[in-house]
């Protein structure tokens, strides 16, 4: 069956609303596969049918999963959004005559996850979250870069934001997800351990971009090794409040405890108006707007090389 017409078939089977975002996925499904090396026509067949069973009722899901022997848990029988995938991958190979495996297997598991996935299978995974017809949610500006930059980083991300929605929903929440988190988790902290250590400059960028991702406000970063023992580089950056100072600095650990590395010390000076994280070669100074301008630190370290923050952020 050519692409062509697997649409018009589909067409007739969603919505309109479902239909486009069944397109806005398979779109953005190619242009992953073109990023990452993986086969441009199996994303494209993948991500047009991954929910081609979405509009069938509950009842009639589960009376043709029984007919076509697709194995349910108990949580997916009583999940109509857990089993359209399932039904979905069977329905791609009976109804529009798809017998790759590797496509079948990434609608089936586009919703769930599952360790060690394939390629096609995160990038389906992914492209169902981030294609552009999706509403804004907190994160995807986040998920889609890191869709431009690293598969598992974004797989794993991707999860976790699975996760913390399905946790503010009061829903249960599928052990095959679990452990595809835990599986990408792991994977990406040893890969993280035997990465070579980065230098001053590149930890003190790596801060700068956190701190950017996480809204952060005036950035800077100051080359102060020519001037003082204390550290190699300062990073100072501002908060609209007491509770985003503390944010960033959580973040700021967090980010650098993936690729082992946590500070020697943090202090919260003038209660949380202003937080230091030392981590020895460079220090970095979250402030509340008000706090940094009352202390002018900029201005004590007015000798010191500014470096393009910018570039930093812009910089692939």
């Amino acid at each position: 069956m050519t692409t062509e017409q697997m649409k018009e078939k589909l067409g007739g089977m969603l919505t309109d609303h479902r239909y486009t975002h069944s397109l806005g996925v398979m779109e953005t499904a190619e242009k992953m596969a073109r990023l990452f090396g993986a086969d441009v026509q199996k994303a494209q067949t993948a991500g047009l049918l991954h929910d081609c069973a979405k509009q069938i009722d509950r009842e009639t899901q589960l009376a043709m999963c029984d007919k076509l022997g697709v194995p349910l848990d108990d949580l997916k029988r009583e999940n109509t959004a857990l089993l359209h995938a399932e039904l979905g991958a069977r329905l791609a190979e009976t109804e529009f005559a798809v017998c790759d495996s590797e496509i079948l297997g990434a609608i089936k598991y586009h919703t769930l996850g599952r360790a060690n996935m394939t390629d096609l299978e995160k990038i389906l995974y992914l492209a169902d979250i981030i294609e552009p017809n999706r509403r804004e949610f907190e994160g995807l500006k986040e998920l889609r870069a890191l869709c431009e930059k690293d598969l598992n980083e974004a797989l794993l991300y991707g999860l976790e934001l699975t996760i913390a929605h399905i946790g503010r929903k009061g829903r249960i929440l599928h052990t095959q997800t679990m452990e595809a988190e835990a599986f990408y988790r792991n994977l990406l902290h040893k890969e993280a351990y035997h990465m070579k250590p980065l230098d001053a400059f590149e930890k003190a960028k790596k801060a700068v971009k956190v701190l950017d991702a996480k809204k952060a406000n005036d950035i800077a970063l100051l080359k102060v090794s020519d001037l003082t023992i204390l550290a190699d580089y300062f990073v100072i950056c501002s908060a609209n409040s007491t509770t985003q100072v503390r944010a960033l600095a959580d973040s700021i650990e967090e980010e650098f405890e993936k690729v082992g590395i946590n500070p020697l010390s943090r202090e919260g000076k003038q209660g949380l108006n202003w937080i230091l994280l030392d981590y020895g070669d460079f220090i970095l100074h979250i402030f509340y707007q008000e706090t940094r301008e009352f202390y002018g630190l900029e201005k004590l370290w007015d000798d010191a090389e500014k470096m393009d923050v910018d570039k930093i952020i812009n910089e692939s």
